[in-house]
């Protein structure tokens, strides 16, 4: 079961918003509710994919671990996650895990360093300045093999059209002056040029 909920993925550029990963999740877990959920609680049920995002040594669960709500063989749903040795899975009840969050959908953020057999990547509706090409590529290299994506031919292009650009204000807070740099048109093409 956790190999199988490791295939697939549906990947998104916002936490928040009908497009983001909190509302699909909500809305995912909504239509699951008719059947998964009868009788396993409000919040965990059979089939309840879940992220971790604190660490906890206790555990042995770290942030970006994925795992899978099912029924043990007494009918308890419990929380499934690799163990350290192939084909040993550990359980934990649900209430003992550290920080975690829904996983039927993430951000391209949360899924850097993941790989899935099959991503959708689902932009919102309208341009967002969190929309880059640096994000749509790290989107699209989640998938092993397949890539569906959801969004608009506006929305990509404007995305497409973007650069990132990391305003951190660190070198204000170590008093050295900020960083210039010729405009990008100027700049030779290097590998990480998308396209």
């Amino acid at each position: 079961a956790l190999a199988r909920a490791s295939r697939l993925r549906l990947l998104t550029a916002l936490r928040e918003g009908p497009q983001g990963a909190r509302g699909l999740n909500e809305r995912i877990e909504a239509l699951l509710a008719g059947s998964a959920r009868a009788g396993a609680g409000p919040r965990y049920f059979h089939g309840r994919l879940l992220l971790i995002t604190e660490n906890s040594y206790r555990h042995r669960l770290f942030n970006g671990d994925i795992g899978i709500c099912l029924r043990d063989d007494s009918g308890a749903v419990m929380a499934w996650f690799a163990g350290e040795t192939a084909g040993q899975p550990r359980a934990f009840h649900p209430a003992a895990l550290p920080a975690h969050e829904s996983a039927f959908a993430m951000t391209v953020h949360k899924a850097q360093g993941s790989e899935f057999d099959a991503v959708w990547l689902q932009l919102p509706r309208r341009d967002t300045r969190v929309l880059s090409r640096e994000l749509i590529y790290t989107g699209m290299t989640r998938a092993r093999q397949s890539l569906h994506l959801l969004g608009s031919e506006d929305v990509l292009t404007a995305a497409l059209g973007r650069h990132a650009s990391r305003l951190s204000g660190l070198a204000a807070r170590l008093g050295l002056p900020a960083p210039t740099s010729p405009p990008a048109d100027e700049l030779p093409p290097t590998q990480g040029d998308l396209f």
